[in-house]
């Protein structure tokens, strides 16, 4: 799979002649290109279209590379919903629902994903536990390490939901 440094140089174009095509700074496209910054569904396409390639040929590099985005460095890029990485999860929840992102706000994306979370993340659990014998095993040793459970080392937000 080629990067998009590659496929750019195939077609010996430099950053600055992509980055005009794009309407964007050659440090911008730079960042893009070097997995600094995400690409939207907009410039991708754009891009696509610059490197006179198949949208999907771009996703693939763009994919391949990977991002050091400060934002996905969350903890949160490590979920898995289905067994899938969380945002790949959720893209598919959303064209099979042919919800359209760019029709969201920030607000109404934020609530999205939450309500994508609140609905899967308990099968998703539950289904790790079932399949990965080990962590069940670490999880029970860890908990036998503690003294108390009910010491104010880790904040619980709702004790009373938790089933013995």
């Amino acid at each position: 799979m080629a990067t998009l440094t590659e496929i750019r140089k195939s077609k010996q174009l430099t950053m600055v002649d992509i980055a005009d095509q794009l309407g964007i700074s050659q440090g911008y496209y730079s960042n893009l290109e070097r997995g600094k910054r995400p690409f939207n569904d907009a410039l991708l396409k754009k891009t696509a279209k610059a490197l006179k390639v198949p949208l999907r040929t771009t996703r693939e590099a763009v994919q391949s590379h990977p991002h050091e985005s400060h934002t996905l460095n969350s903890w949160m890029s490590s979920i898995k919903i289905n067994g899938l990485p969380l945002i790949k999860a959720f893209h598919y929840y959303l064209e099979t629902q042919e919800i359209k992102t760019q029709t969201l706000d920030d607000a109404k994306l934020k609530n999205k994903i939450k309500k994508f979370i609140e609905t899967n993340i308990g099968f998703s659990v539950l289904a790790e536990l079932s399949e990965n014998k080990a962590l069940l095993n670490h999880v029970r040793e860890s908990i036998g390490r503690y003294s108390s459970p009910f010491n104010n080392t880790m904040p619980i937000n709702d004790s009373k939901n938790i089933e013995q």
